[in-house]
């Protein structure tokens, strides 16, 4: 069977070529039972359908000191901040499932006086490394009719789900059991009486975020919007253009806040800070949409093949 992802090993043999060392220290990667903040480079694969499962994370660090890397030794500054999680699944490889902390709090300059940033250089969805483009507003109906949005499709990154990590706990599939006790159970902290905001930082012009009644819900920058409590929530944003706003990318950007009035005593910190990319660009006239249904599914086949081809040859 032809894995629907490059394993962990390979990603990590990958990086040593192409990553320079202060680049691997700001990028947070979470390998199963491995405490990592070096860079895991991974290829989308096309031929999974990503629309159906909850990739994003909110999770707690619960790492006091880094024990690896070139400020090995060092406090975590993510210790105790709630943590922007993306799962990479394995289902043929289960035990390589992993997750890429996104825009965690890192550490640049010399070991001897080191700084500390409010985000890493793997702060993007689509994740930048991955190469993809940004993701593509689609025509959206219901309450988006006119309108470009946000839409779960066969692309990586593209169901915008959030749901705590302990979400995981009582999944029956194993690549969850591996991704919820991943890095010696490093996120799995309950959140039980937090309540997490999503704190807007920036966005562009023409982009706006809604909820699934078509209401916006952060407007401007500072605004919280509370997407759950606790260990028990899922949200998902839709970020959407007018129908006729012009080709191009749009963005924003976010971190996740503990409004506190909870059960919890003391407010979990603030995670660093993470972006979303989308464009907007041509979308094709209705007439044609089934012609390039045919063109896709044999271009996905020959893509397949071509997979397939390369995997007999490792």
């Amino acid at each position: 069977m032809v894995s629907r992802n490059i394993t962990c090993l390979k990603k990590q043999l990958t990086q040593t070529v192409q990553a320079s060392a202060s680049i691997a220290v700001n990028f947070l990667v979470v390998a199963p039972l491995v405490v990592s903040t070096a860079i895991a480079p991974a290829l989308a694969d096309d031929t999974h359908n990503h629309s159906d499962e909850s990739s994003f994370y909110t999770g707690l660090d619960s790492l006091e000191v880094i024990s690896t890397g070139t400020y090995a030794g060092l406090e975590n500054p993510n210790y105790n901040r709630l943590t922007f999680l993306f799962a990479h699944r394995n289902e043929d490889q289960p035990e390589s499932s992993h997750f890429h902390g996104i825009g965690a709090y890192s550490y640049s300059g010399s070991l001897d006086n080191p700084s500390i940033n409010s985000t890493n250089t793997n702060n993007r969805i689509p994740e930048s490394y991955s190469a993809q483009p940004p993701l593509t507003l689609l025509p959206g109906t219901g309450f988006y009719s006119g309108r470009l949005i946000s839409t779960a499709t066969d692309k990586e990154y593209s169901n915008l789900t959030i749901e705590p990590l302990a979400s995981l706990e009582t999944s029956k599939e194993l690549d969850n059991q591996y991704l919820f006790n991943s890095s010696n159970g490093r996120w799995r902290s309950s959140l039980q009486g937090a309540n997490i905001g999503l704190q807007l930082a920036s966005i562009s012009s023409g982009l706006n975020i809604g909820d699934s009644a078509g209401v916006d819900i952060v407007k401007s920058v500072g605004d919280i919007y509370t997407i759950g409590s606790g260990d028990n929530f899922s949200f998902t944003p839709t970020f959407w253009t007018d129908a006729t706003a012009p080709l191009g990318t749009y963005s924003a950007s976010f971190k996740l806040v503990d409004l506190g009035n909870g059960t919890n005593p003391i407010p979990f910190k603030d995670s660093g800070t993470f972006s979303f990319d989308f464009e907007v660009k041509t979308v094709p006239e209705s007439s044609t949409i089934p012609a390039l249904g045919i063109v896709g599914l044999l271009a996905l086949s020959v893509s397949r093949l071509q997979k397939l081809t390369r995997s007999s040859l490792n």
